[in-house]
């Protein structure tokens, strides 16, 4: 893009202004202006630790949910357990399943999780009461 008509600008042409600093300055409370340093940078270190703090949150859900899942398929396991060898078998495994529970986190998923290892416990109890 071509631009006509303007005259450019020659360093003869700027002249230093007086009585001006070289820093930019703020007013402060008491009305004396204070100098500023320099800029902060974006990525700061706090700012980079908030990131990883909402990385682990959302790890720990996403491993909650993970562990829901896993005692969700350990009881549909159980259900679909066809002779008594078998079904012994994955109720132990979900007692394993169920040790491991955590309880700590996001509270909606810990919510979720109580019901799911109460019904795991049932199914267990079910279990050892038939031996």
């Amino acid at each position: 893009m071509r631009i006509n008509g303007v005259t450019p600008i020659s360093p003869k042409d700027l002249k230093p202004v007086r009585g001006v600093r070289g820093r930019f300055t703020v007013p402060t409370g008491d009305g004396a202006p204070s100098a500023t340093g320099a800029l902060q940078a974006l990525t700061s270190v706090d700012m980079l630790l908030a990131m990883a703090s909402v990385d682990d949150e959302a790890e720990r859900r996403r491993q909650m949910a993970s562990h829901a899942a896993a005692g969700l398929d350990a009881l549909e396991a159980l259900d679909h357990a066809a002779d008594e060898e078998t079904r012994r078998q994955k109720g132990e495994d979900l007692a394993e399943w169920a040790q491991g529970v955590p309880d700590d986190g996001h509270p909606e998923i810990t919510r979720i999780l109580r019901q799911i290892e109460l019904r795991a416990l049932v199914e267990i109890a079910k279990i050892e009461r038939g031996a």
